[in-house]
């Protein structure tokens, strides 16, 4: 019996050991993940504050010389941008290197790019070109006067075409001649046009007109539907709104988010297949400028007398305002892109980030043009009278 109570406490001894062991292994581990988490958390602060530290200065990266024609003109396009002018349009990477050229001879033209589409329409006249990112030009010609055109991702061009007393919508696929729709609208009923805007998957369709109605200036704002839902509704009207305001500009941020800008208000729709209002601002100073991208939208308004200009920025998921500071930068251009909100005219290039601080402010030797952001974070576009320059912002 002593022999047996012996083996027992041995091992109870031995198990008590075990437990010990593993308490104190265990607060070794939890000593370690916590050492572990304060240094994340030191290193983490850190890298927050240099993030948020502004940009001392900038290196060249590249740089291309451009012609000092006045007529040329410029738009974004990929990491890279297009060139065009009434002979053509020509697509390069941002370090200068041509992708592809299409040729044409066009009075005025006008472009809209949803990569890897491009097209070129000539305002005023019947005439418009869908491209794809090998140059293989698509030529197509319509009675009216193309007044807007807008492209989507995978190449479906809507044109908008004025006529004495009716204007046409048209949807055209770059493989086909004849359009896929035809929306016939009259202008003594509806007004005259002021914007369209196409979803990237080429099914919503957006317009902005403009009417007289009873001697006062109003807005409609219609949405088409051109998928099986529309097909449920008459003309594949799928919504209409009025506005007592000058609605100049309608986009979509996404396939399904859309923005109306008015000379005094914003409005934001959710349009999954037939729209519903997701935010409207009313403001009662004057809208200077509206500039948005898929995740943010903002609006800077004009200073009354003596009273500063106003940057507001809306979040678009959330459809609520995220920042509003006191805003005293004089610009030709603005646009937000990522969390960056990018603005610039005469030789000045400021950026702040999406929480109003400074990141960014230079004045060059030279005019700027157009400053086209590459990679989101530190390299830019800037396209000057004689030079397109890839730079990139560094610290000192």
């Amino acid at each position: 019996m002593k022999q047996f109570d012996r083996k027992l406490r041995s091992v109870q001894l031995d198990e008590e050991k075990e437990k010990k062991k593993k308490a104190r292994n265990k607060g070794i581990l939890i000593t370690v993940i916590l050492l572990v988490a304060a240094a994340s958390i030191t290193v983490l602060i850190f890298a927050g504050r240099i993030w948020q530290k502004p940009y001392d200065t900038y290196g060249i990266v590249s740089s291309q010389e451009l012609t000092t024609d006045s007529s040329v003109r410029y738009a974004a396009y990929g990491q890279g941008y297009i060139i065009y002018d009434r002979d053509g349009v020509r697509a390069f990477t941002a370090g200068g290197e041509q992708l592809w050229n299409a040729s044409y001879n066009l009075k005025n033209p006008i472009i809209a790019v949803c990569e890897p589409f491009t097209a070129v329409a000539d305002k005023g006249a019947g005439q418009f070109y869908i491209i794809d990112n090998k140059g293989t030009t698509n030529t197509f010609s319509i009675s009216g006067k193309i007044a807007d055109v807008a492209v989507a991702v995978q190449g479906v061009t809507a044109v908008l075409a004025t006529e004495k007393d009716r204007d046409h919508i048209y949807l055209f696929e770059p493989s086909k001649r004849e359009q896929l729709v035809d929306i016939m609208i009259m202008t003594k009923q509806n007004g005259f046009p002021m914007a369209i805007a196409l979803s990237q998957d080429g099914k919503k369709l957006v317009t902005s007109y403009l009417s007289t109605e009873g001697g006062a200036l109003k807005s409609w704002v219609t949405f088409y539907n051109f998928g099986d839902v529309g097909q449920n509704f008459v003309d594949q009207m799928v919504g209409s709104y009025a506005f007592d305001a000058i609605v100049p500009e309608v986009a979509f941020l996404t396939n399904e988010m859309v923005i109306v800008g008015g000379d005094n208000c914003i409005s934001l729709y959710r349009m999954t297949e037939v729209p519903k209002v997701r935010m409207n601002e009313t403001f009662d100073m004057q809208i200077k400028s509206i500039f948005y991208s898929s995740t943010y939208t903002g609006v800077v308004l004009k200073g009354k007398t003596g009273e500063q200009d106003k940057l507001f920025l809306y979040n678009n998921n959330k459809a609520k305002k995220v920042l509003e500071i006191d805003f005293t930068y004089e610009y030709n251009n603005i646009y937000t892109q990522q969390e960056d909100i990018v603005l610039y005219g005469g030789q000045e290039m400021t950026i702040l980030r999406t929480n109003g601080k400074l990141k960014f402010h230079t004045t060059f030797s030279k005019n700027v043009k157009y400053v086209f952001g590459i990679d989101n974070k530190e390299k830019y576009l800037v396209i000057g009278d004689q030079a397109a320059e890839l730079i990139q912002l560094k610290r000192q």
